[in-house]
Parts: structure tokens; C-alpha cells; sequence
């Protein structure tokens, strides 16, 4: 049996080495990176099983070893050495590749001669020379040890980095192979369970992907996710609340159903108590509808204030030109839908109106967050600069509402919360919206995992009887 030790900077060069030296019937018996690179121990004709060979094989690798160390050591103290001396090293090289390095007699042979000076060779050549080496120290197993401890601490340093990387690519494939919105940055495990958390409150996947990419990993997911609402909240726009104190021209436009009209009614009972009637004036322009009317009308009569009803843009104009003197004018307009011939119309006239005139984009919480979407791409042309929430105590998500006002920059100026006239009107705080639509996705999830447990402890009963 042969048994032979190889090293090499790569396993790929290691393995090419036992091949060639070997044959294609080695076996490979262990290998291990060391600090040259790759070490490979290798046999030949190896029958496992036998102690002796076992200790047989040990001794041949601890010889090897030696051998390798007392070269190395030779060839870094002969390079300088006189020609006498180079002639000594040519003999100890050539003694050795006489010998049998795969036998263990072969080995001890060699590392016996290197040790004494002894060679089989003419007595000629065994004159003194004329700049004899220094006689070879003993094999110190100190430094020997130190090595391979270094080593072993090396093997331990890149065990612990691929730990670390392979942590990383289970991340990766937790997070659903990356971000939903940008694959070529994935998202870690912690921000894949923040951004589903998004999900569940309501966040447009864009938004939601936006705030969890900005929270670092290190905490635990709580904490984190206390950061991801504090950047929600962050990142919802809030108009200054003066609308109600300072006053000005306002028109409410939106989808049929939304509450414009409704709210108009809040807003200018609000106004009224504080400024009194002489302060407000009503427009509408909703003409295209039965009873249109009549709900603005009541507004105008019970609170005491003049109303406007126009019906194309001269009159709009002059209804404008009316009302100058007043600290607040509320337009009502009709919620037609981008299809009808009259929107245009309707659009142009607000358009026209000039910057003094501040349009609201009115946004029913009770509405589906494409429905929200579809409303802003038909309205904005007419120069939206802010928002109002609607009927807040009949929805349970207030993220789709949210998610519009965020990614458009599109400030939240006014929140309505009932039908109840003047009371149900506030101003809207980002950081109590963020924390209801937290609680409304936690309730949510609760009523479901109680609806599941209720379903299966049904199925279980229907089984059991069965």
C-alpha cells in the first residue's frame, strides 16, 4: 500500500496532482484546507479495516510532513551557500529521489540522511567542502503546532463566513425570491414580515416595499416594526388645519356617493358657529341630477346662508364674482364619471376658475384602493391640492385611502367620521390615522382566525357524528 500526502493551492489542482501521481484506483482518505491551500491524503492499493496499515499509513503522513518541513528549511539556508555546499544539496536531492518515498522505510531513510549528513554516495564525494552548511537543527514541533493552529483558526474564520452567507440566501428565499417591486434588491427575512405587516393594513405594495427596505435589521421585529409605522406616518402627507379658521374657495370634487355634499354642510356649519352666517356662501354645480338640489338647498336654509346654483360657466363666473366678500365659499360639484360628455365640461369650468379656487379630491374610505386610484388619474387634471377622507366610521382599512394621499403627495386636509352635522369634521393627524389603521388590520386578522377556528371545530363535529 502506498500512501502519499499532497498539497496544492486549489482542491482542483490537489486532485489533478493525486491523479497523475497515483493513477485513477487512489483513494482519497481525508482532506483539509491548511494555510498553503488544500491538503489531500491519498492511497494506493488501501484496504480499510486493518489497524496495522492504519498506523502504518499515520506514520508515513507524520514522516512526510517532516521530510517537507526539513526541505523546506534546507532550501531557505542553501540559497546563499557556496558552490560546495550547492553541490551537497544536488547529492541530498538526488539520494532522496533514489529512495522509496511511498514506504515508510523509504521515508525514515531519507529523513535519517537529511538529519546526519549520511548519503550512499562515492567516498570522493564525501570530502569536506569548502563552505560546509551548518548541521540541521531538530524538527521543532512548537512552531509546527503554532502553524497548524493558525490553521485551524483560518478553517474556523471562512466556516463562520459561509455560515453567514448561507444565512443570507435562506433570507433571500424567504423573502419570496427578493422585492415584489424591484427583484434585483431582496428583501431579508425581518423585512419580508414587515412588508407582509404592510400588506395587512392595507399599504400599496410600492409603499409598503419603500418602508421596509428602510429598516435595517439587528432589532427585534417588534421594535421594527414600531420604526415601519413612525416612517408611514412620516411619509403621509398633512395639510396645515386652517381651512376652518382662515377660510377661502374650495371646491369638492369626486366620485357620486363619496359625501362631497355632506361634508360641504359640516364645513359650513363649523364656519358659521365660529364666523357667523354672513361669512359663508354655497355654489353647486350638480344640474345633471334628479333632486340634485334639494340636500345642498336644506344646508343653505337651516344654517341661513346664500347658495348659488349654476348651470354653465358664465353663470359660474358671476357666482364667483358674488360671493368675493366672503370669508368662505364652498363648491359643490356633480359626481359624473370620466365616460359622461359632461365631465369635461365640468372639469374646464373648475380649471378655469384660476389658483384662487382650491380643489379637494374627496376620498370614501369605504372604497376599494383601485376605485381610489381611478378617481385621482380622472380629477387631477383639475389641479387637486389636497384630499378629504370620508365616512371613516364605515370602513375597515384605511390603508388604500392612505396609500394614495402618500405616493401622490396629495395632503389629507379634512376627515369626516359620521353623518351627525357639525360634529363628525376634524383635522387629520398622521400619526392617530397610522395607528387606527394598524388596529383595524389587527381586528381583521382576529375575526378570521376566529372564523377558522370556528370552521374547523364544525368540520371536527361533522366528522365525529358522521
Amino acid at each position: 500500500m502506498k500512501v502519499k500526502r499532497f498539497v496544492a493551492a486549489n482542491m482542483q489542482l490537489a486532485l489533478r496532482k493525486v491523479s497523475q501521481e497515483l493513477g485513477a484506483d487512489a483513494v482519497i482518505m481525508s482532506s483539509k484546507k491548511v494555510e498553503d491551500g488544500f491538503e489531500v491524503v491519498a492511497a494506493l492499493d488501501y484496504q480499510p479495516g486493518h489497524e496495522a496499515e492504519s498506523d502504518d499509513v499515520s506514520r508515513q503522513l507524520e514522516l512526510q510532513k517532516e521530510l517537507e518541513a526539513a526541505k523546506a528549511y534546507r532550501e531557505s539556508r542553501v540559497g546563499g551557500a557556496a558552490d560546495g555546499a550547492s553541490r551537497e544539496q544536488q547529492q541530498r536531492v538526488e539520494f532522496a529521489q533514489r529512495s522509496d518515498l511511498n514506504s515508510t522505510e523509504g521515508l525514515e531513510e531519507v529523513l535519517r540522511g537529511l538529519k546526519t549528513n549520511q548519503f550512499d554516495r562515492p567516498a570522493a564525494d564525501k570530502a569536506p567542502v569548502a563552505a560546509a552548511e551548518p548541521e540541521l537543527p531538530q524538527f521543532d514541533q512548537q512552531a509546527f503546532d503554532a502553524r497548524v493552529k493558525q490553521s485551524e483558526e483560518r478553517y474556523n474564520s471562512a466556516i463562520h463566513a459561509m455560515s453567514g452567507e448561507l444565512k443570507e440566501l435562506k433570507n433571500w428565499m424567504v423573502s419570496h425570491q427578493g422585492s415584489a417591486w424591484d427583484t434585483s434588491r431582496p428583501l431579508t427575512w425581518q423585512q419580508s414580515q414587515l412588508w407582509q405587516r404592510c400588506q395587512d393594513v392595507g399599504l400599496e405594495p410600492a409603499w409598503a416595499d419603500r418602508v421596509a427596505s428602510q429598516i435595517k435589521d439587528g432589532e427585534s421585529l417588534e421594535d421594527a416594526w414600531q420604526q415601519a409605522l413612525q416612517l408611514i406616518a412620516s411619509d403621509l402627507p398633512v395639510a396645515s388645519p386652517e381651512l376652518l379658521e382662515k377660510g377661502g374657495r374650495y371646491a369638492l370634487v369626486g366620485p357620486t356617493g363619496a359625501g362631497k355634499t355632506t361634508t360641504i354642510g359640516k364645513l359650513a356649519a363649523q364656519f358659521v358657529i365660529h364666523h357667523g352666517r354672513d361669512s359663508v356662501a354655497l355654489i353647486t354645480l350638480d344640474n345633471y341630477r334628479v333632486a340634485a338640489h334639494d340636500q345642498i338647498s336644506t344646508f343653505s336654509r337651516l344654517l341661513g346662508v346664500e347658495l348659488h346654483k349654476v348651470n354653465d360657466e358664465k353663470a359660474f363666473k358671476n357666482a364667483l364674482l358674488k360671493t368675493q366678500n366672503k370669508k368662505l365659499v364652498l363648491i359643490d360639484s356633480a359626481g359624473l364619471a370620466s365616460q359622461d360628455p359632461h365631465f369635461q365640461t365640468q372639469l374646464s369650468m373648475l380649471k378655469k376658475a384660476g389658483s384662487g379656487l382650491k380643489k379637494l379630491l374627496v376620498l370614501p374610505l369605504t372604497s376599494q384602493g383601485r376605485c381610489l386610484q381611478e378617481n385621482y388619474e380622472h380629477f387631477k387634471a383639475a389641479g387637486l391640492v389636497g384630499c378629504v377622507f370620508t365616512k371613516l366610521d364605515e370602513c375597515f382599512s384605511l390603508g388604500p385611502a392612505m396609500s394614495v394621499a402618500a405616493l401622490t403627495k396629495l395632503p389629507v386636509t379634512i376627515v369626516t367620521d359620521g353623518p351627525h352635522i357639525p360634529d363628525d369634521v376634524h383635522y387629520p393627524d398622521a400619526a392617530k390615522l397610522v395607528q387606527l389603521a394598524e388596529q383595524m388590520a389587527r381586528m381583521a386578522r382576529t375575526r378570521w382566525q376566529a372564523a377558522e377556528a370556528m370552521h374547523l371545530a364544525t368540520q371536527s363535529r361533522f366528522q365525529q357524528g358522521a
